[in-house]
């Protein structure tokens, strides 16, 4: 009985760093739709980088600063949905998975998410990958 315990806390302790490890791997590049800037943020939405096109120099400032917002905003909304996307299989359906979607922006409509990048294959779990023998 107590061997039976450690070996599920143990599995249990390996899945809880699988999954961490593959929530900071994550990240989400946006790129506006005129292309003049693209962002890409953290899992935790923190700006990781941001690149100008020589577009975005035919911008007011005022609208630049639209633009960079928007577009983080977007990257930001990815990173969310691709976080909660890693931890579904493991929560989805707990009270730990609602607060966490909670705080995640609903999907855009299909025609917006065209920019959206899929799910890096560094963020898929051993079942997600073809030919698995999980499934």
């Amino acid at each position: 009985m107590i061997a039976d315990l450690e070996t599920r806390a143990r599995h249990l302790a390996e899945r809880s760093r699988e999954l961490r490890d593959r929530i900071r791997r994550a990240q989400a590049t946006q790129r506006s739709p005129d292309g003049a800037v693209t962002a890409t943020v953290a899992p935790n939405g923190s700006l990781r980088h941001i690149e100008f096109s020589p577009d975005a120099g035919r911008l007011s400032h005022a609208r630049l600063g639209e633009v960079v917002m928007d577009t983080v905003r977007r990257a930001q909304e990815q990173a969310a949905r691709q976080a909660a996307a890693v931890v579904e299989p493991q929560f989805g359906g707990t009270a730990a998975m609602d607060f966490l979607t909670a705080a995640v922006p609903p999907a855009p409509a299909a025609d917006a998410a065209d920019d959206d990048l899929p799910l890096p294959r560094s963020l898929w779990a051993p079942e997600d990958e073809p030919g698995s023998a999980h499934r």
